[in-house]
């Protein structure tokens, strides 16, 4: 039976970056970006691509509008790419210097990025069965959660998870999920999907499955 979660670590260097999430964070806190008319539909590398000609054709570094099930672009949840393909993206570095450097050590990372979901806000169920087939797992580090009344969620396959700062949660987004903010608060994590077989520690056993 295949495994809904795993502990982090399993991938020492996950765990690794999972400790720096205060670098991180602060990195994010002292961004100021404008939230852009791209919409993350299609593959990651179709977004790098419209991403990268708005770059080329002069404009500012931004948030992208996340996907909705409706089609529609979604500005309650919004991403800022920060690496593809363990490629870094234009910018990048100027931007989060420490963070590049801590996500530069590893490799196997197919999408990362920082991934902001607004006030009362739903994400409704999903999966991504290409991550399946791809072998990938995502990795979720809470940056910036609310202190208190913090209603932020992450649900894998019936399980709930509370977005708390510095949380990491490593879990197979082929299963179904789904997110959910009730806070008055903004979410925001480092996003992550990654090879499982080229970060995994072979030495430890996994985690029993849900």
């Amino acid at each position: 039976m295949r495994q809904s979660f795993f502990s982090i670590k399993e991938f020492p260097k996950l765990e690794f970056l999972a400790r720096n999430w205060e670098t991180i964070r602060h990195e994010f806190l002292e961004l100021q970006a404008p939230t852009l008319e791209i919409v993350r539909n299609g593959t990651h590398d179709e977004v790098v691509l419209e991403y990268t000609q708005h770059l080329e054709s002069g404009k500012e570094p931004g948030w992208v509008l996340g996907w909705s099930k409706e089609g529609l672009p979604n500005k309650n949840w919004i991403q800022y790419g920060l690496i593809v393909n363990d490629k870094t993206l234009p910018f990048t570095k100027e931007k989060f210097p420490k963070t590049i450097e801590l996500l530069s050590s590893i490799k196997g990372i197919r999408v990362c990025g920082l991934a902001k979901m607004k006030a009362h806000t739903f994400l409704s169920t999903h999966r991504h069965p290409e991550l399946l087939k791809e072998n990938l797992l995502q990795l979720h580090i809470t940056l910036d959660a609310p202190l208190n009344r913090n209603y932020c969620y992450l649900n894998v396959k019936g399980k709930f998870f509370q977005h708390k700062n510095g949380l990491a949660i490593v879990f197979d987004g082929s299963f179904d999920h789904f997110a959910i903010n009730a806070s008055n608060h903004d979410r925001t994590i480092l996003y992550m999907e990654f090879h499982k077989d080229q970060l995994h520690d072979g030495n430890n056993k996994w985690d029993k499955g849900f």
